[in-house]
């Protein structure tokens, strides 16, 4: 019966039919304690690499650009639209921001710049915004679907959709809510701490503190994302072990203030920022 009513649909009915049901029936946030052998099993764990994801990009980006402009303050997220400027946690992700690429590009004018996992291209706008005088080299690796559309964007930048663009050093690099998204993410820091000559900043890095990192799922529909991903709550601890052994000295740490409800989870998470320097 699901068959038949999924081949009499119209397919945008159809997938906002799916997603208000998934809505009503499973949490947002849940922890799934078989790890990522769950998306073996679950045809809804598409992951980033989907239209809808590009679609919903796509639909704010006029609003974002836009919100770049003037003096107001910077309470703004690539990824959710909201009419007033009062949220403190987009304004403290972008102020943050701010912070470590000024810190990072004190006394250059020019910077070569990798954002790992970062979509269309945000923060090369943000950036330009927050340090208009710096000429930034602006490389971006990203799934197919969002890197090929980002180069449409600014055909003078760099998009990736493999692991080419490690083949390069760069000043600044930099991975925003995205190294979680792997499931061997202890290979990606390796990889990106040997790519970066002076500085790495990973920031909403879910973090917890008493228990093993173990794997939780965003079921994101109410985003207008017609997808479903597994990623990681990350031990701190065994995070910071880890970026040490590969050769990075920890300068500062940083609270993103975002505190997701993961059903069952061990225990709950608090999305971080860390700033790393190269041991030369």
């Amino acid at each position: 019966m699901k068959s038949i009513l999924e081949d009499l649909t119209p397919p945008l009915l159809w997938r906002t039919v799916k997603r208000i049901v998934s809505i009503l029936e499973k949490p947002e946030w849940q922890y799934i304690p078989e790890g990522w052998e769950a998306q073996k099993k679950d045809s809804n764990i598409k992951g980033w690499n989907v239209e809808s994801v590009l679609e919903a990009y796509q639909k704010m980006w006029a609003r974002f650009v836009e919100n770049l402009e003037g003096t107001l303050p910077l309470a703004i997220s690539p990824e959710w639209y909201c009419s007033k400027r009062d949220n403190l946690i987009f304004h403290n992700m972008i102020m943050t921001y701010g912070y470590v690429l000024t810190f990072c590009t004190r006394n250059k004018s020019s910077i070569s710049m990798l954002d790992w996992g970062g979509g269309i291209g945000h923060y090369y706008l943000l950036s330009k915004k927050l340090c208009p005088d710096l000429q930034i080299n602006y490389h971006c690796k990203d799934l197919p679907v969002l890197a090929e559309y980002g180069q449409t964007l600014f055909p003078e930048a760099h998009f990736y959709s493999d692991e080419s663009c490690l083949n390069q050093k760069y000043d600044f690099i930099f991975a925003s809510c995205s190294l979680h998204y792997s499931e061997d993410w202890q290979s990606i820091l390796k990889a990106l701490a040997e790519a970066t000559q002076e500085h790495l900043f990973i920031t909403r890095l879910p973090v917890i503190y008493q228990v093993s990192s173990y794997v939780m799922i965003q079921r994101a529909y109410k985003y207008g994302y017609d997808t479903e991903y597994l990623g990681w709550c990350l031990n701190k601890d065994e995070f910071i072990r880890c970026a040490t052994n590969c050769g990075l000295k920890l300068i500062q740490e940083f609270y993103n203030g975002e505190n997701p409800d993961i059903l069952n989870a061990p225990e709950s998470c608090q999305y971080m920022g860390f700033l790393f320097k190269k041991i030369v």
